[in-house]
């Protein structure tokens, strides 16, 4: 029986699970925080399971012409998600094919400039580092603020104090250019109406759509059957609100207990006809609901779920700093 706390990540994991950044962060007993290094006798280990909750579908048809046309009109380039870098990574990769091809143009403008001259807006470093790690040329991946180096924001939201602070790049009086934000089909607009209620243009391409994967239900039944003589609860971390609007429904009806008392008056009858066929087991009751970023959290607890912990960062180390606070505050 295992002595590490469980915990579900609502992620799709890399490719060989071992190597993925949230397994090796949590798994790792020489992770520690920064909160828990006077503690460092009672640090908590996790046993991370991944249960994969969104497939993404790309499409490239409207990225392909704007990459090939070059930064000029753009004041800068703005991705949230680590889809919404991979879908200009596959933007790029097919301008560079039909480049070495003769069907496309060889530069990434053909007024000289490049997009690497380009401010590139990115909450955390999961965008940027997918972009940074892709085999791309670098003429194609913008650049980061330096602003944005010392304190990296930590959601979507937190993106607009930096991108209203930082000088236009022409020094004309025409002043801001479009921000170009790159998007999936289930991005919020709070960033976007951020901006434009300081005046800033914000032109939006869908490079991605997301749905629900079939076998979320089982993944979650196989858990439970291997744990069913585990008596430890653990923790559900949620990535993001399309993934916990899929996932909570399916949970058992014992774990709506934990929904905050607060808006149980307002919300149970919304969350009750959200899980509607759930059943009755009580394996959910007591486990702890951890969101990964502000926007995430706000989603559940709108549902009325109540929120044990927030990554500030949307990154390992955020995750991690995040759940061991609480569990090692209960040891």
């Amino acid at each position: 029986m295992s002595t590490s706390t469980p915990i579900i990540l609502f992620k799709t994991p890399s490719p060989t699970v071992s190597l993925d950044p949230y397994y090796q962060t949590l798994t790792s007993t020489s992770s520690s925080s920064s909160s828990s290094s006077s503690r460092s006798s009672t640090s908590s280990t996790y046993d991370p399971t991944f249960i994969p909750v969104l497939e993404e579908t790309y499409t490239t048809i409207d990225l392909v012409p704007i990459i090939e046309a070059g930064p000029s009109k753009w004041e800068g380039v703005i991705i949230t998600s680590r889809r919404g870098a991979e879908g200009w990574v596959r933007a790029v990769s097919q301008i560079d094919s039909d480049s070495r091809k003769g069907k496309g143009k060889e530069k990434a403008d053909a007024s000289g400039e490049n997009w690497d001259t380009i401010p590139l807006f990115t909450a955390g470093t999961a965008s940027s580092q997918h972009l940074m790690d892709s085999q791309i040329p670098q003429g194609y991946i913008p650049r980061i603020p330096e602003d944005a180096h010392e304190d990296v924001p930590k959601s979507a939201i937190h993106l607009i104090p930096l991108i209203l602070q930082t000088s236009p790049r022409s020094s004309s009086k025409d002043g801001y250019k479009p921000y170009l934000f790159v998007r999936g089909d289930k991005s919020t607009d709070n960033l976007q109406d951020g901006l434009r209620e300081h005046g800033r243009i914000v032109e939006e391409v869908m490079v991605y759509r997301t749905t629900p994967r079939g076998d979320i239900l089982e993944n979650l039944e196989l858990f439970k059957r291997s744990r069913r003589e585990e008596k430890r609860k653990g923790w559900l971390a949620f990535f993001s609100p399309s993934g916990a609007e899929v996932v909570w429904p399916l949970l058992d009806r014992r774990l709506l207990h934990h929904s905050s008392q607060s808006n149980e008056a307002n919300s149970a009858t919304e969350i009750d006809d959200d899980v509607g066929k759930a059943g009755p087991d009580a394996f959910w009751g007591g486990w702890k609901v951890c969101a990964i970023g502000e926007t995430t959290k706000r989603y559940l607890e709108e549902k009325g779920i109540k929120v044990d912990a927030v990554a500030e960062q949307p990154n390992p180390q955020g995750l991690l700093e995040a759940i061991r606070c609480p569990d090692e505050q209960n040891v």
